[in-house]
């Protein structure tokens, strides 16, 4: 199989739900020369949807090595520290994540998880609040990658129960609400 052939089909069964195969793929396309930013991007998503965390915040590290503003990779490293609890450095690849593309609501709300459990309460309300205007599908996208990682964000959560929650002071109930499921 042709280099190009192999990235393809790493690819292919990333997307279509084969993660630990399209590592293995990605591994040999890394072999055969494919572009390494690609790879380990690619990769290191694929690490990340499986749990394995270290794995992927090596090839993204990988990817900023060769590509310092590679904005994905700040974005999915973030994600991997805010799956380990490691919330400051989160915040910091997310931050240079959403300078890069304003548009990435799934950063904007991993970054204000990262801000409550930090308590910055602050911070998280603005970035949650921004959260709520994109898409849905982005961030349930994201919310999905967690499942029992949930747990995670309990002082996320216990700023939103209840009338003396500071987020009910500036959100309607439905916004409320949908950060809840996106939490849950």
């Amino acid at each position: 199989m042709k280099s190009n052939e192999l990235l393809n089909e790493a690819k292919s069964r990333f997307a279509t739900g084969h993660p630990k195969e399209s590592i293995e793929l990605f591994t040999k396309a890394e072999a055969e020369g494919c572009n390494p930013v690609t790879v380990y991007l690619n990769r290191g998503a694929a690490y990340l949807n499986i749990g394995e965390l270290d794995r992927s915040i090596d090839d993204f590290n990988r990817v900023l090595e060769i590509n310092a503003d590679n904005e994905r990779a700040f974005y999915y490293r973030g994600i991997a520290h805010l799956m380990k609890g490691e919330f400051r450095h989160a915040v910091d690849d997310l931050s240079a994540s959403i300078t890069s593309n304003h548009e990435r609501g799934a950063a904007f709300f991993a970054r204000g998880l990262a801000y409550a459990e930090l308590d910055l309460a602050d911070e998280s309300l603005r970035d949650l609040k921004t959260a709520i205007v994109f898409s849905n599908k982005e961030v349930d996208g994201f919310a999905n990658l967690f499942g029992e990682n949930r747990t995670l964000f309990g002082k996320s959560m216990a700023l939103l129960e209840g009338d003396r929650g500071p987020w009910s002071l500036v959100m309607n109930e439905d916004e409320v609400k949908k950060l809840k499921k996106w939490i849950e």
